[in-house]
């Protein structure tokens, strides 16, 4: 009998864990050539981790997917290191490339990590 109660035990447990978890595609790593890290979590935050300089520098924000179009509004109460108050991109498969925004003419590919 014990068997049993155990037995139904892990499968109520591993069923409240199969379902208290999100499925995300979007969520992960992403990276660009430069080594500038996006973290994209499943509940719509997200952190630009920017390792041009001897220090880590961070810059945390909220994103948006919509018809593979992404959006990220940056923490106003944070220091935001972009010095952008949003970016926006396109999704192309494992990778996000966002337009513009050091105005230096060229658009940004962070590439998903596995």
């Amino acid at each position: 009998m014990k068997k049993i109660v155990s037995i139904l035990l892990f499968f109520i447990m591993i069923n409240i864990f199969i379902s208290g978890s999100t499925n995300d595609p979007y969520s992960g790593k992403y990276k660009t050539s430069d080594n500038t890290i996006l973290e994209l979590t499943s509940n719509g935050r997200c952190k630009v981790i920017d390792n041009f300089y001897k220090d880590v520098f961070y810059t945390y924000g909220e994103y948006t997917i919509e018809d593979n179009e992404i959006k990220i509004t940056f923490d106003k109460d944070k220091r935001n290191y972009l010095n952008v108050e949003s970016l926006k991109g396109k999704v192309k498969g494992s990778s996000i490339e966002f337009y513009d925004y050091t105005q230096d003419g060229k658009e940004w590919v962070y590439s998903k990590i596995e």
